[in-house]
């Protein structure tokens, strides 16, 4: 026997009632199917295990909200929303959030624990300004791609586009690029969000000691790089000489730009530091290359080869570091003359090329969806065989580069040559690279003597080799993740001050300590892309009304045609 309910005098009604209450019941039960190509509304496995497993509630203010959003941020916007109602389903109610106004944000004062100072002071730091061309002409808005999590008395701050460039908002005529870089903020929002969420819950702050003792920077160039570190780490100093070995409840270890050479003993506690799974970060300089030497000299200086006696320890784990400048076209902008007149020099900003622009790999999550990191006479770094050692490029640079091996004269003539294109013929010159695996020891069956005893009386069993998987990064430039200083105060890291552009160094920064430190999984939701299928305007501008009343006509045309049919077939079926 079979049940057709629509033989019945209120098939059509039982029909309607019943799928109302599977609409019903399906707002009750969280999950979707995604069925798009690039996974763009399936959260990760680590993000839903941390949603699940909230001990306390989280509150989410985003500011994307007004009728004058420009149309892009208005996508921003719906898709934040989406993402934000899928967090709060999995939370299970633990999660809440809202959307509103830059003027409402303000005149709440419940709002984190904020002062008017300081929210005022955010909005001016983070605001996009973006001009549109409408019939009208062209009109500018001001737009706050920005969002607030709480927990408890704490809070930490998102900015959507954080690590991209956005000067292109400013130039009507960049759709394409204004909608790439919202694209790039749409694919990163999930990372962004639970990270912040991460941060504000996790019961231990990662441990990061900045090595000192042969001659590290301490002074107001690490400014930046200590109030960066200090506001989302367990930060502090690490005299590595006077340490008997480099403890394990140590995360990270950060080597930035020594000027002295590393004795064995000390080169020993970073070898089995690593042994024992410990993350390093070697920010060296191979070559002594530095703005004051020039500034001194007035026209040029020879940049010669620093002896820190680490070369063999990288080698061992894979790398090495040239004892070369990396010159790139692309490249920061610094004052320079450019004639006399009058007996007045002459200063225009032009391309210094001691200065490249870095771009990173787009298959790494440290280096992904980023503006360009600017390093200040870098040395190319290579790759050499290591078994079992996994090796990423993170950060290269672009294809009108070249390589000049020492010895290395530096002169304030290089703005000339720079115009010769066919000078810079190297592509893709490798400046920071990522090691990973178990790393064999420098001193695997040679260590002895003085070596073998003062790992002894560490307390320490000599390892040769990793008995956990370690990771290194290798950047041939430490000046990187220092800071400028100007009249006005201490500059953030990778700010030029004549440009008034701060470029992706705080951010790449960041991104590599949070990948090597993190144990939860969540670093690599920043691997996700969303690809972009854009419109072709002029054709959607000519064919507009084709489109429109075929998207009004067509469903009504179905539906009578539907309808028809199924009563042709009814008068058919019943006509005898």
């Amino acid at each position: 026997m079979r049940l057709n309910i629509f033989k019945g005098k209120y098939g059509w009604a039982i029909f309607g009632l019943m799928a109302a209450g599977l609409y019903g019941l399906s707002t009750f039960i969280p999950g979707r199917l995604d069925l798009t190509a690039d996974r763009r509304y399936t959260i990760s496995e680590p993000v839903k295990k941390m949603l699940r497993n909230l001990s306390e509630p989280v509150s989410i203010t985003v500011l994307l909200e007004g009728d004058n959003l420009p149309a892009g941020f208005k996508k921003l916007r719906a898709s934040t929303e989406d993402m934000l109602r899928t967090y709060r389903d999995l939370s299970k109610g633990k999660l809440s959030y809202r959307f509103l106004e830059p003027e409402a944000f303000m005149a709440d004062s419940s709002i984190g624990g904020l002062s008017d100072t300081l929210k005022s002071q955010w909005l001016q730091a983070n605001a996009i300004k973006q001009n549109e061309v409408t019939k009208a002409g062209t009109s500018a808005s001001f737009v706050y791609p920005l969002g607030l999590v709480e927990v408890g008395n704490y809070s930490a701050t998102i900015n959507f586009l954080q690590g991209q460039g956005q000067k292109g908002f400013l130039n009507p005529d960049a759709d394409v690029f204004q909608k790439e870089i919202i694209n790039k903020a749409e694919a990163q929002m999930e990372y962004r969000f639970a990270s912040a969420i991460a941060d504000l819950t996790r019961t231990r702050l990662p441990r990061i000691a900045y090595a000192v003792g042969h001659g590290e920077p301490t002074g107001p160039e690490t400014y930046d790089l200590s109030q960066t570190l200090q506001s989302k780490y367990d930060f502090y100093l690490l005299d590595l000489p006077d340490q008997p070995y480099i403890s394990d409840s140590i995360d990270l270890v950060m080597v930035v730009k020594p000027s002295l050479n590393f004795s064995d003993t000390d080169k020993l506690k970073l070898d089995q530091y690593i042994m024992r799974g410990g993350k390093v970060m070697f920010l060296l300089d191979a070559l002594h290359a530095d703005m004051d030497s020039l500034i001194r000299s007035g026209s040029d200086f020879t940049a010669y080869a620093r002896d820190l006696n680490l070369d063999d320890l990288l080698f061992r784990y894979g790398a090495r570091i040239n004892p070369n400048l990396v010159q790139d076209r692309q490249s920061d902008m610094l004052p320079q003359t450019v004639g006399n007149i009058g007996g007045q020099p002459q200063i225009e900003l032009l391309p210094w090329p001691y200065f490249p622009l870095l771009y990173g790999a787009d298959n790494h999550p440290v280096s992904k969806n980023l503006d360009a990191v600017v390093m200040q006479f870098p040395n190319s770094v290579d790759t050499v065989k290591a078994d079992g050692i996994s090796k990423n490029i993170l950060l290269a640079s672009s294809n009108t580069s070249r390589l000049v091996g020492t010895p290395v004269i530096v002169t304030v003539d290089i703005a000339k040559l720079i115009e010769n294109a066919s000078a810079f013929k190297d592509a893709h010159i490798p400046i920071a690279v990522l090691l990973e695996g178990n790393f064999k020891s420098l001193y695997a069956r040679r260590i002895a003597g003085e070596l073998l005893a003062s790992q002894q009386a560490s307390g320490q069993s000599y390892l040769p080799e990793a008995t956990r998987a370690g990771k290194i990064l290798i950047t041939g430039d430490g000046d990187w993740v220092l800071n400028g200083v100007s009249r006005n105060g201490m500059l953030p890291m990778g700010a030029n001050p004549f440009t008034q552009y701060t470029f992706a160094n705080r951010d790449f920064l960041l991104n590599a300590i949070d990948y090597m430190t993190d144990e939860t999984g969540i670093m690599a939701t920043r691997n996700k892309e969303y690809v972009m299928r854009l419109l072709d305007p002029k054709k959607l501008e000519k064919e507009a009304d084709m489109w429109k009343w075929l998207n009004i006509g067509a469903p009504v045309f179905l539906l009578l045609l539907t309808a028809s049919i199924g009563q042709f077939l009814r008068k058919k079926r019943y006509a005898h």
